[in-house]
């Protein structure tokens, strides 16, 4: 077993329930170094404070529990039931398992009808593999198990990148899935992430209270049509979606046809380059939700021109008293940065920006305070008025 001994004061945090140790807050380690290996964490002066991963990595210590327990199936069983319990007012798709918000550093669980698909993002989490497995199959009982660890990591991190089938039937090509009484195609296979991004369901439903009846709105990383379609059904006259991803464009054009859905212009482009082009009739509401721009707090500074570059593009192109609705999905990129950028975008120009509101990650996301990392969905929403 690896002993973790921190540096004195280190062991607060920890108390508090934060999950992460830091390479710089060791005082020592005893026993050989294994990477994704049980470790004991202790404080300087030998108080017991839990039990994590160990990783050579600059998080050294991913706690799992401050209870001196045994990690072992009933334990993974426990942490998968009670996060699965906590989401029982949602329906039969959602973000099942989120990681260290729901006790378990690395290990994601998305539940598409009676299909699974897990992803592990922690070294140590696949010595524990067959013990995630027979959790989910004896609390979800699922018709089948499918693993999508195809994501970008730190090559430091050793992750494997697994992907197939795991248990029961061959998973479907698609899946269709239902939000907000709008339905989905869902590819669990080759789809962004696990297929759906579960996280902006608040935002999506949000959005309809902004749109007024007959406008014009741009969705302008579509993905596969959530805000895009949402703003139809809200009353939009026509929406233009744009996403550089064409196997996504062609999964959004089958979503608006299985809605009924004809007033949706979808385009195979950058929004930068869409925009910078855009001659046509200026929008009433404008949804900006790129992915993943800044991944370290170094990278603020790049992380306020990068947005501020992408409301410049958009602000010729929307009415007097038009919406922006402006997303970031990088905890480093938070609501302080976005209204930094919006209002630097604006200087020096006669208009206010009013704050309509802020929606963040839906609840199958959870946000924990205590792990200020646990909130990284954020979407900005504001009216431009001319003065």
């Amino acid at each position: 077993m690896i002993i973790v001994r921190l540096n004195k004061n280190k062991e607060k945090k920890i108390i508090n329930l934060y999950p992460r140790v830091f390479k710089d807050e060791i005082f020592e380690i005893q026993g050989e170094k294994i990477e994704g290996e049980i470790c004991n964490v202790f404080s300087n002066e030998y108080q017991f404070l839990g039990k994590g991963f160990y990783s050579e990595g600059n998080i050294a210590v991913k706690m799992l529990s401050t209870k001196d327990v045994e990690i072992n199936e009933e334990f993974f069983k426990e942490k998968i039931f009670l996060a699965n319990k906590k989401r029982s007012n949602l329906k039969n798709s959602y973000r099942l398992f989120h990681a260290e918000a729901d006790g378990i550093p690395g290990l994601i669980i998305d539940k598409y009808l009676d299909y699974i698909i897990i992803q592990i993002r922690n070294k140590g989490l696949e010595n524990y593999k067959n013990y995630i497995i027979e959790a989910l199959k004896d609390i979800i009982n699922p018709k089948s198990i499918y693993e999508r660890s195809d994501f970008e990591s730190k090559v430091e991190d050793k992750i494997e990148r697994n992907v197939g089938h795991l248990y029961g039937e061959e998973i479907p090509e698609e899946i269709e899935i239902e939000e907000h009484g709008i339905k989905y195609i869902v590819n669990p296979k080759k789809g962004q992430k696990t297929g759906f991004f579960f996280d902006q369901r608040d935002s999506r439903k949000f959005v309809r209270e902004l749109v007024k009846k007959d406008s014009l709105a741009l969705d302008g990383h579509t993905f596969t049509g959530g805000f895009a379609m949402n703003m139809s059904k809200a009353g939009a006259n026509k929406i233009i979606a744009i996403d550089k991803d064409e196997d996504s464009l062609q999964i959004a054009k089958k979503n608006a046809c299985l809605n009924n859905i004809d007033n949706i212009e979808y385009v195979n482009s950058t929004y930068e380059n869409y925009m910078k082009e855009y001659e046509g009739e200026k929008f009433d509401i404008m949804v900006l939700d790129p992915p993943s721009l800044i991944k370290k707090k170094h990278e603020r500074k790049k992380g306020v021109d990068i947005f501020k570059n992408i409301v410049e593009l958009a602000k010729p192109h929307l009415k007097d008293e038009g919406i922006i609705g402006l997303c970031s999905c990088a905890y480093h990129a938070d609501t302080d940065l976005l209204i930094e950028a919006t209002r630097k975008a604006y200087f020096g120009e006669q208009k206010l920006i009013q704050f309509i509101g802020v929606t963040f990650q839906s609840n199958d996301h959870p946000w924990i305070i205590q792990i200020p990392e646990s909130l990284y969905l954020k979407c900005l929403w504001m009216k431009i008025i001319n003065l």
